[in-house]
């Protein structure tokens, strides 16, 4: 093979070197980096676990008091507006009764083209009026 009979330069043989040390150095300092900062996490949460528990653990009944207070005024708000909601709505329904010229909507009718009938009405359409008139 004319390939493997050809001699190596030197220079490649020194640059691979080369580029080995600085991939050992640049290994050297990840791994560094990275273990200062689980060391740094390790020194924040045994802090967190020092000081900060035992503060929550002592504040634990007055927090929870709070927030339930917190919770059922909340509750007390939301059902004030729900309420007002309902009262709007059923004030505007009940003007556009009186405004609107058919003061009743129809269903719209069924698969089969009928309209649909309410329960004890005869499915002949015709029904007595209260004033004896017949409507059909």
């Amino acid at each position: 093979m004319l390939i493997a009979d050809i001699p190596e330069p030197a220079w490649l043989q020194v640059a691979g070197q080369a580029a080995g040390v600085v991939l050992i150095i640049e290994l050297m300092l990840l791994i560094l980096i990275t273990a200062v900062l689980v060391f740094v996490l390790a020194l924040v949460l045994l802090y967190v676990h020092n000081k900060v528990v035992p503060l929550l653990t002592r504040l634990a009944p007055a927090i929870e008091q709070r927030l339930q207070a917190t919770d059922r005024g909340s509750v007390r708000f939301a059902e004030r507006v729900i309420d007002l909601h309902a009262r709007t709505v059923a004030i505007k329904e009940g003007v556009r009764a009186f405004i609107r010229p058919n003061g009743h909507r129809e269903l719209p009718p069924g698969p089969d083209g009928a309209r649909p009938q309410l329960e004890g009405y005869p499915a002949d359409g015709q029904r007595r009026l209260p004033g004896g008139e017949t409507r059909h």
